[in-house]
């Protein structure tokens, strides 16, 4: 082999080295913007194996909310992810929140501005259930729309894949202290109450009052 064909095989060499480093300590901050792995193919146009699943679909400014991801089957895992919640109105998608006690082996990712508001994994074992905590802003109302870049492996990734339902982050609902569970006012029946002791005492009166 010539110097010149070595020479070429160890630049490749290295490159390759640097995308699996990459692939195998996950998705690097360039990849914030359009949640792509920054390498491989075009992603796949199919159906996703995976699922998100929020456990709640309502929480209150700056509360938190569990969030599972996995395969739709027991050999469908996933080695790499990237993984965070929108907006669904933005376009250009910002990352919101972030992400706590995060379990290994999930990673947080600093998206700028923000902190610690997506993450990512840690190593290319498989993966195929794992569930995250994410924290809504204190000064974000509307909803949220939790979003996933799957890869099966180096070069079969699924781009963005929506939840299955989105979260409305807002204010508590505070039941009126006017109505009942039912709906039903609690008004008019002291209004009623009230007429009917009047017109007790009304006749009382009126009754004591006659010779």
């Amino acid at each position: 082999m010539s110097p010149f064909a070595k020479l070429v095989i160890l630049i490749l060499l290295a490159e390759f080295s640097q995308y699996a480093d990459a692939y195998m300590r996950g998705a690097p901050p360039e990849a914030c913007t359009d949640m792509e792995p920054q390498h491989g193919p075009a992603p796949q146009t199919s159906p996703a194996p995976y699922t998100i699943t929020p456990q709640q679909n309502a929480i209150e400014q700056g509360g938190t909310v569990k969030v599972t991801i996995q395969g739709k089957s027991p050999k469908g895992g996933f080695m790499g992810f990237l993984f965070m919640a929108v907006n669904p109105e933005d376009s250009p998608s910002k990352p919101l929140g972030r992400f706590i006690n995060s379990p290994y082996p999930a990673r947080s990712v600093d998206c700028l501005p923000g902190e610690q508001n997506a993450l990512t994994h840690r190593d290319a074992k498989s993966k195929n259930n794992l569930e995250l905590t994410w924290q809504a802003p204190p000064d974000y109302q509307g909803e949220i729309e939790f979003r996933c870049t799957f890869l099966r492996d180096f070069s079969t990734f699924w781009l963005r894949v929506p939840a299955s339902t989105l979260v409305r982050v807002g204010n508590p609902v505070v039941a009126r202290a006017a109505e009942t569970s039912s709906g039903v006012s609690l008004v008019p029946m002291v209004t009623v109450f009230d007429y009917f002791v009047w017109r007790i005492w009304f006749w009382t009166s009126e009754a004591q009052s006659q010779p």
